[in-house]
C-alpha cells in the first residue's frame, strides 16, 4: 500500500503497524526483545503491530530501537 492522502487514518496506521512487524521479523527479534530495546511494553509493541493508535512517543522509541529512519518507515519492507 502507498501512503497518500485518501487513505483513512485507520488504514495508514495498519499498514504502518505491519511494516514494523516485518522489520521487527527481519531483524529476528520477539516482541519482548523489542519491547525492552524501546523501552516500552509488551502491549505497546502488539497494539502498534495491530494498527492501534499509541502516543508518538512510544512510536518513536520503537522506530529508533528498529533503527528506522523516517525514509524506511514509508517505503514498503
Amino acid at each position: 500500500m502507498r501512503f497518500s492522502e485518501g487513505n483513512s487514518d485507520d488504514a495508514i496506521l495498519k499498514e504502518l503497524g505491519q511494516r514494523i512487524a516485518q522489520y521487527r521479523l527481519n531483524r529476528n527479534l520477539t516482541q519482548n526483545a523489542l519491547a525492552d530495546e524501546a523501552g516500552v511494553s509488551k502491549r505497546t509493541i502488539i497494539r502498534v503491530e495491530n494498527g492501534d493508535s499509541t502516543q508518538a512517543s512510544n512510536l518513536l522509541r520503537i522506530l529508533r530501537a528498529l533503527q528506522i529512519g523516517r525514509a524506511h518507515v514509508w517505503t514498503p519492507v
